[in-house]
C-alpha cells in the first residue's frame, strides 16, 4: 500500500466542504481519499488550526 499526500487543491476542498457542513464521509467519496484521511483534516481544523499548518 502506498500513501499519497493531499494536495493544496485537496486540502482546500476539504476545508471548503467542512466549512459548507458536508460530512466527512460524503468529502471522502467524493474526493476517491480514504475517510479516516478527511476526518484528520476535519478534526484539525476543528482544533482551530489553519491548512497552512497542517504541512
Amino acid at each position: 500500500m502506498t500513501y499519497h499526500h493531499l494536495t493544496i487543491d485537496e486540502l482546500t476542498m476539504i476545508a471548503n466542504f467542512r466549512d459548507q457542513g458536508v460530512k466527512a464521509y460524503r468529502a471522502a467519496k467524493l474526493l476517491h481519499r480514504s475517510l479516516e484521511t478527511v476526518y484528520r483534516v476535519y478534526r484539525f481544523l476543528a482544533a482551530g488550526h489553519t491548512l497552512q499548518e497542517y504541512s
